[in-house]
């Protein structure tokens, strides 16, 4: 004969299984809203060296070793490696065979042939997103371009960075163009190991003014003002970028 087992206790219809204590059915069932998935290795250390880079820590043309990424993080080269690779697609970094990983180096060609992509993908986008655009995208903007004037108060060049990319971003959020936004995003990426270099040389109050006229441009729906207003606003950042690879020209000379 089989082994008795003992027969399990009958639950009403419709009664809750057992739960820990302190927590209701409900909430063993649902998601939890305060719960936040922990970073992987590999994403925190993408996280820590795309924050270098954008920052200036990492300056354009430095070499990234594993080795020595792996005992700053105290972590095996396995995430390390993942994440090198992560940057790598992003385009902040280059493989260079038989050598390893750098920083993204650009000759000034190379940064020009950027903003001129993105001269012409941004307008595509932005032409694109303007039948899309609601009040609530006006008013993340206008946020977004206070938080900056106040980086800038601040003193904050890192904030100031952040927000910026996010307000150009927005003039174009509403684009359903998926490719050409992960295009101009590589090309933002490309080119995010320079801008600590020439913003400095920038005048950011007038960069906040035209951000007020292309906030403007937006709210009256006029996609024409606002692809002159862009245009415009990027070129200013053309005289800055010739002055590093002249200073960089002049030092090496």
């Amino acid at each position: 004969m089989p082994p008795r087992t003992a027969a399990k206790r009958a639950q009403p219809e419709g009664a809750d299984r057992a739960t820990p204590a302190g927590y209701s059915g409900d909430a063993v069932r649902g998601r939890r809203a305060d719960f936040v998935r922990p970073k992987t290795a590999q994403q925190a250390v993408a996280e820590a060296l795309r924050h270098d880079i954008t920052t200036g820590k990492l300056a354009p043309g430095s070499w990234i070793v594993q080795e020595a990424v792996a005992e700053q993080f105290g972590m095996s080269r396995i995430p390390i490696r993942e994440a090198l690779k992560t940057l790598e697609a992003e385009e902040y970094i280059t493989y260079v065979p038989h050598s390893g990983y750098r920083v993204t180096k650009l000759s000034l060609d190379d940064l020009l042939e950027v903003f001129k992509l993105r001269a012409i993908l941004e307008e595509a986008l932005i032409r694109d997103a303007m039948p899309g655009v609601t009040d609530d995208i006006v008013d993340e903007m206008r946020s977004c371009n206070a938080q900056m004037d106040a980086a800038l108060a601040d003193g904050d060049p890192i904030t100031v960075g952040v927000l910026n990319r996010q307000f150009h971003f927005l003039t174009f959020h509403a684009s359903g163009l998926a490719r050409t936004k992960r295009i101009v995003t590589q090309l933002w990426n490309t080119a995010d190991a320079y801008r600590p270099l020439y913003s400095p040389l920038l005048d950011m109050p007038k960069v906040c003014k035209e951000h007020e006229a292309m906030i403007d441009a937006v709210a009256d729906r006029d996609v024409e003002r606002l692809v002159r207003l862009n245009h415009e606003h990027r070129a200013h950042a053309l005289g800055p970028i010739h002055q590093i690879f002249d200073a960089e020209s002049d030092a090496s000379a």
